[in-house]
């Protein structure tokens, strides 16, 4: 399996962030082994890991818990290289979301990114899936942060944002999280999220000519068709159960529903791949299991329920058959 790799250009961001809080940025680039001409190349990667770790040793070397946030703040429209372009020409902002959506993972892979309507709320969801990829709370309050500045700039300067969520834990001041959102901010979730009032969705852009819209959709286009496996039945499956409430009972048919396949043609792709039902969300709930014991503080019932067992003895013994370890030794010693 190829390890997860991210644009340069999102490592650009951050490090123009390092310097704009007037620290040089050249010491803590040598470290990964970069230079700042190896930022400009817009079609060069890195591993996912490497990034996560850039991002937390960027807000030890800022002297900022907030690090994350405030590189969200100051994201513009070439932060996020095609894809901010992308947010911010779409002819509404609904189209910025679900194009958004549709096409991060052009640039960033081994993340859940989802987009919803419920009743009278809009709400995005960002997710990195490998729990072994370590640390990611900058990254998760940045790229919130950052849907969050791309969105309000798209409708002049004015969001209605009913509540934001973040996996982790609360660090530092809980105002800068409210004050930074407008709203409640809660920590410890089950993803991280930020939800608005859906009756902003329909709001034409303020920034960018949507003439720039469909040029962009055809290169964004182009560079997923190049990416293999995008009609594979199974990765629509992994990607269909990273985004499912694993809370409550969820079987094939249900997959197959959501992804619009009978439930043969499902079981026949598994089957292709050596594959089962079973394996796939026994998986996901051990990778959600891992995440929360990792990034929360969370009692290991509630992570029991969280995860779709019934009581708190089944889900240990799955973890422990699954890792070797029970839930609370393998937090104790990997946990924050």
């Amino acid at each position: 399996m190829t390890e997860p790799t991210i644009s340069v250009l999102f490592l650009r961001h951050i490090a123009n962030c390092v310097e704009l809080a007037g620290h040089s940025c050249t010491p803590l680039l040598a470290e990964f082994g970069l230079c700042r001409h190896a930022l400009e190349d817009r079609e060069g990667t890195i591993p996912l890991k490497d990034f996560l770790r850039f991002f937390e040793r960027a807000a030890e070397h800022s002297q900022n818990l907030h690090f994350g946030l405030q590189a969200g703040r100051l994201a513009s429209a070439d932060s996020l290289g095609p894809l901010s372009f992308l947010f911010l020409s779409a002819p509404s902002l609904g189209d910025a979301f679900h194009a958004f959506v549709r096409y991060l993972d052009t640039m960033q892979q081994a993340a859940r990114n989802a987009f919803r309507v419920d009743g009278g709320t809009a709400t995005f969801e960002y997710l990195i899936l490998d729990p072994g990829l370590g640390v990611r709370r900058q990254d998760a309050e940045y790229s919130i942060g950052t849907t969050y500045t791309l969105a309000k700039n798209f409708c002049g300067g004015r969001l209605p944002v009913k509540e934001v969520c973040f996996e982790h834990s609360q660090a530092g001041e809980y105002l800068r999280y409210r004050d930074f959102f407008g709203c409640d901010v809660f920590f410890e979730q089950s993803a991280n999220s930020i939800s608005f009032d859906a009756g902003v969705l329909n709001e034409p852009g303020q920034m960018l000519s949507p003439e720039l819209f469909p040029i962009l959709v055809d290169h964004l286009q182009r560079k997923a068709r190049a990416r293999p496996g995008e009609d594979d039945v199974v990765a629509r499956l992994d990607g269909w159960l990273a985004s499912a409430d694993i809370s409550s009972p969820l079987n094939l048919g249900d997959a197959a529903h959501a992804l619009g396949l009978s439930s043969q043609t499902l079981q026949r792709g598994l089957q292709q791949k050596g594959l089962c039902w079973r394996d796939l969300l026994h998986r996901r709930r051990m990778e959600a299991a891992t995440r929360l014991l990792i990034e929360s503080r969370r009692s290991i019932a509630d992570i029991a329920v969280a995860t779709g067992y019934a009581e708190s003895a089944s889900f240990i013994r799955a973890f422990k058959i699954d890792s070797g370890q029970t839930p609370a030794r393998f937090r104790k010693h990997f946990g924050s």
